[in-house]
């Protein structure tokens, strides 16, 4: 835990590290060197990673130069990304708090821009910056709330219901700049100090998956916009620090803690029925991919266990569920 305070400064960063040390380091070692221009200090917090994690990172962080501007700390137990979190943002005294997945790399540059684009937006809690790929691609950080009819669209996967129903899809693409997201991408956004202390902390409920968008839902809530840094640059190779991607892509099994997430975020924002609402919709949906069958166009494909999954926590609060 926390056994030291860090000095105030103008932006704190707080990076939350599990079983991805070298991951950790490679962003440090872009991170550091900006620091001291930017008035910024960072706070690493290990979450329980049992694995040398944060014995590593020690070390490696008093050997930088800026080592007076970093901090690393052991949660002490893995109570998931949000926790993790909080453990960092409450040993910060900023005015401005940078969440850096332990798998993305700043651009030259890319904390100022935020944090000019976060002066000039005074309305806005959360700034978020542009994040490409390792190969230059801009990726989809960007997007809508999750709703039933999103998962509709998701279950059913064909053109023809995914335009018929546009506004409602999640993903807002990187062509579409016109577009207000309701949430974004938690692997490196910018929260205005002022906007956490009105909504508090982050729900560590949601072990890992859809805190991002339960954050943005409340800070919007409380009156707060979204604004966008187009010149702040951060590459993120998306499932880097949780394989999430690898898995989706593969249509491997999900972990279940991720299912849970979502029952907690339906139940949240539609009601204790809300979980029961948005799998309806899910099935209804992949319903619809199957008929495709009939024209001669196969569904997609998706994980064979993924419509038995999506009933894990959706009647009890099964959120606080470990790391598979």
């Amino acid at each position: 835990m926390i056994d030291q305070e860090i000095k105030p400064s103008r932006l704190g960063v707080v990076i939350v590290n599990y079983q991805t040390p070298v991951l950790a380091e490679r962003c440090v070692a872009a991170l550091a060197p900006m620091l001291s221009a930017a008035d910024a200090r960072a706070v690493i917090v290990d979450n329980d990673s049992q694995d040398g994690s944060y014995e590593r990172l020690r070390d490696y962080c008093a050997n930088l130069p800026e080592r007076e501007r970093i901090m690393v700390v052991e949660a002490g137990c893995n109570g998931g990304f949000s926790a993790g979190n909080n453990i960092g943002v409450a040993a910060l005294q900023a005015d401005y708090i940078l969440l850096l997945n332990s798998d993305a790399i700043v651009h030259a540059s890319a904390l100022d821009e935020l944090l000019v684009a976060a002066d000039a937006a005074p309305d806005a809690g959360i700034i978020t910056p542009r994040i490409v790929s390792s190969a230059g691609e801009e990726q989809v950080s960007r997007f809508r709330d999750n709703s039933p009819l999103s998962e509709f669209i998701d279950g059913a996967q064909t053109g023809p219901v995914t335009k018929l129903f546009r506004s409602a899809e999640t993903p807002i693409y990187t062509e579409d700049w016109s577009t207000v997201p309701d949430w974004v991408s938690f692997a490196a956004v910018l929260i205005r100090k002022r906007a956490i202390e009105m909504v508090g902390k982050m729900d560590e409920g949601f072990f890992l998956y859809y805190e991002d968008c339960d954050y943005c839902r409340r800070i919007r809530s409380s009156g707060f916009k979204i604004a966008f840094a187009p010149k702040a640059v951060f590459t993120h190779d998306a499932g880097g620090s949780t394989n999430l991607r690898e898995s989706e892509n593969q249509q491997s099994r999900l972990p279940s803690y991720y299912y849970a997430s979502r029952s907690r975020y339906f139940r949240k924002y539609y009601g204790p029925m809300g979980p029961l609402l948005a799998n309806a919709a899910w099935l209804l949906g992949r319903g619809i991919a199957h008929l495709r069958g009939l024209f001669g166009r196969p569904a997609p494909t998706v994980c064979a266990e993924r419509a038995r999954d999506i009933w894990i926590g959706w009647r009890d609060d099964a959120s606080k569920m470990r790391r598979d």
